[in-house]
């Protein structure tokens, strides 16, 4: 259902197990978790699910894909219940403009993602140094 005095925020809600978006959607919009857990996966070369991040209440997630406007990079699913607030793109440029706050939090939350990816990445068994060039 659609916020009346701001369309450009969409509350929505999905059951435990339900997909909210899949790695490859095109899609220009993310999420804000209001009640609920998100799990963030892709698929690894051997089609193998690889988890990267849990999103719980208050943390966003979907942001890559509207901000470099390139296909998803990954595949959310509903681990509980949950309720979220779809952000379009403008809706993103309002809450930049009027709570900064929140955009330096959303940085903190990139910056904790990606390290929780290298240690993923590090963890898994494809991760293979390539050796040193002379």
């Amino acid at each position: 259902m659609s916020d009346q005095k701001n369309p450009m925020l969409v509350k929505e809600t999905y059951k435990a197990g339900d997909h909210i978006f899949f790695e490859g959607d095109i899609e220009s919009h993310f999420y804000i978790v209001e009640e609920g857990t998100v799990q963030i996966f892709t698929t690894n070369t051997l089609k193998q699910r690889v988890d990267i991040c849990e999103v719980e209440a208050g943390e966003s997630f979907g942001e890559f894909a509207l901000l470099d406007d390139q296909p998803r990079s990954a595949t959310a699913q509903a681990l509980t219940d949950v309720s979220l607030i779809k952000v379009t793109g403008a809706g993103y440029q309002e809450l930049l403009e009027e709570l900064p706050g929140w955009a330096a939090s959303m940085l903190e939350s990139f910056a904790h993602r990606l390290k929780n990816m290298t240690k993923v990445l590090k963890d898994s068994d494809q991760f293979i140094p390539r050796p040193k060039r002379r």
